[in-house]
């Protein structure tokens, strides 16, 4: 999409917020009567802000206006940082990744991130390679959270697991994978960094 002019800024705010609140769009007339445009200022105003990709125009049609496909998506979703598989525990401590994808805003979290799965741990939880995890940051998980962890000497052991705490100052990390053995780790020794918050699956990736 090519960059908008502070006035056109103004004139999709004003589409956006009034598509919001009334469930429907204003009418061309509407949006001359709010920045006192003429008709024809108005028309050609809309047709800018078509032409650059943010809404889209039905001719003949009283209320014509529509926001396009990723306008809608940008109201109502929130991007957050996704990284390409399972990050490492250095790689959470540095920079998020530059790259972006949306999750619904209903997720509240201020510090949301997501990654793509690549292990087979989950797998009997319907987490599969490909997915998606949408992550929360937390340090304090509930038995049997779906939890990103790291333990060991250098911490860099992450996996996806189930988690469940021991009265003995343990706590076992269970997959979902009949293959897999549980890991038991010293509390001491546990890194609990994020609680899993959503899963999203691209049905197109897999084909």
């Amino acid at each position: 999409m090519r960059a908008l002019t502070e006035r056109q800024k103004e004139i999709l705010s004003f589409v956006s917020a009034y598509i919001s609140d009334n469930g429907r769009a204003p009418t061309q007339r509407e949006v001359g009567t709010a920045f006192g445009f003429s008709h024809t200022a108005a028309r050609d105003a809309l047709a800018s802000l078509e032409r650059k990709g943010f809404i889209e125009l039905e001719r003949n049609r009283q209320r014509a206006i529509a926001l396009s496909a990723a306008r809608r998506e940008e109201m109502e979703n929130i991007p957050v940082p996704f990284y390409s598989s399972e990050p490492s525990a250095e790689m959470l401590s540095d920079n998020p990744p530059e790259e972006r994808i949306f999750v619904q805003k209903s997720i509240r979290s201020a510090s949301l991130f997501a990654f793509r799965v690549t292990s087979e741990s989950m797998r009997n939880a319907g987490i599969l390679p490909g997915d998606t995890a949408v992550m929360r940051p937390c340090t304090s998980p509930l038995p049997d959270d779906i939890i990103l962890a790291s333990y060991g000497d250098d911490g860099e052991e992450m996996e996806l697991r189930r988690y469940r705490p021991l009265n003995n100052g343990y706590a076992e990390l269970w997959p979902e994978n009949d293959s897999m053995g549980i890991i038991k780790v010293p509390l001491s020794d546990l890194s609990v960094h994020a609680v899993l918050t959503a899963l999203r699956r691209d049905y197109r990736r897999r084909g």
